[in-house]
């Protein structure tokens, strides 16, 4: 009887390891088949896996992406070594007046969110970069950011077609735009209440995140925080907001975080794809006639959109501050508001401009 009954507790712990098992290796998120586009017979399954995913839920993992994974690798050994190294030597990459667009920065909040994420970033640009005197960081990052380029075009021909566009319509924008590659340090935490990031959505057309080093990542879907599982070296892409206000809403440009690992520090590299400041990202004929045939977000061009947000997030100098006053954004947003179109996410920004005012005066 004794033997029995150890036996099923055995068979019991290994039922419960194997759908623990399950339950971790099991994505959460789409996950797509980068190879469906070497063939012209499977490019559309592609397109329209894709843009479903941006649709519905605005993450989406790509796998077989023929990445180099040991050029990531690289990148990854460098940048930690760069943020373990003593504060007064990153110091010499601090550059506020950069609005936060070059150089390493200490922490920055989340839109309408009085408190700082917990998190060190450094910020690289395909030019005009600061870098360290006492060690190599530009020859990985610099690296790194042709792959991402490289794996980031196939993407942006896929969301083009879609939207009725060219199918160079969204590289023509990005090919000399402001990509920017974040290099991210979560420092080690006591409690699993603390967030490394507070909820956001990313400002950028589209964002590639390449595996960290620990988990944590969270995407909202439908009112639940999810945590995000993928396969082996897959890269996740997530939808920004400037491609949400392309389509009218039509992609989801999704609200994540990160939670803390209590104990445990994380590593995370993303890349931001970002058209050029004059670009319009005014939503598409298409993309209106798609969402019901009526605008709810705004005509903007990409500076616009960029310094409202780093007005919001405390990356602005200023100059910036002074521009995101008088280009017009917020008097095109508060239209939709009266006009009682408004999106959500455009609610969201008019209510907390609001905020920000009130607290101003």
């Amino acid at each position: 009887m004794i033997r029995n009954l150890l036996s099923r507790l055995f068979f019991s712990l290994l039922l419960l390891l194997h759908l623990n098992a399950e339950k971790t290796l099991h994505p959460s998120i789409p996950v797509i088949d980068m190879q469906l586009l070497e063939s012209s017979d499977t490019k559309g399954r592609f397109i329209q896996e894709f843009t479903d995913a941006l649709h519905h839920i605005g993450f989406c993992a790509i796998i077989n992406t023929g990445f180099d994974m040991e050029t990531l690798d690289q990148g990854y050994t460098h940048c930690k070594s760069f943020f373990k190294s003593p504060k007064e030597q990153k110091m010499e990459l601090f550059a506020p007046h950069l609005n936060g667009q070059r150089g390493v920065f200490f922490s920055e909040n989340a839109q309408g969110n009085r408190q700082v994420d917990l998190k060190e970033f450094l910020h690289i640009g395909r030019t005009k970069n600061l870098w360290p005197k006492w060690m190599d960081l530009k020859t990985p990052l610099e690296k790194l950011i042709v792959h991402l380029d490289q794996h980031s075009e196939k993407l942006q021909e896929a969301l083009s077609i879609f939207m009725g566009q060219q199918p160079d319509f969204l590289a023509n924008m990005t090919s000399n735009g402001a990509c920017l590659l974040r290099a991210l340090y979560y420092p080690k935490t006591l409690h699993p209440t603390q967030f490394w990031a507070a909820e956001h959505t990313d400002i950028d057309l589209f964002t590639i995140l390449p595996k960290a080093t620990e988990k944590g990542l969270q995407v909202l879907d439908q009112g639940e925080w999810i945590d995000v599982r993928v396969p082996k070296n897959a890269f996740i892409i997530n939808c920004g907001d400037m491609l949400e206000n392309m389509s009218n809403g039509y992609f989801k440009s999704s609200v994540h975080r990160v939670v803390s690992q209590p104990g445990k520090e994380r590593f995370s590299i993303v890349y931001f794809i970002h058209p050029k400041d004059e670009d319009r990202l005014d939503p598409l004929p298409l993309c209106i006639h798609m969402t019901g045939k009526t605008q709810r977000f705004p005509n903007a061009n990409r500076l616009e959109m960029l310094s409202h947000r780093l007005v919001e997030i405390g990356l602005a100098s200023d100059e910036l501050k002074a521009f995101d006053a008088q280009s017009g954004y917020m008097e095109r947003i508060q239209e939709l508001v009266n006009l009682g179109v408004a999106s959500e996410p455009v609610k969201k920004t008019y209510q907390v401009w609001q905020q920000m005012q009130t607290k101003n005066h």
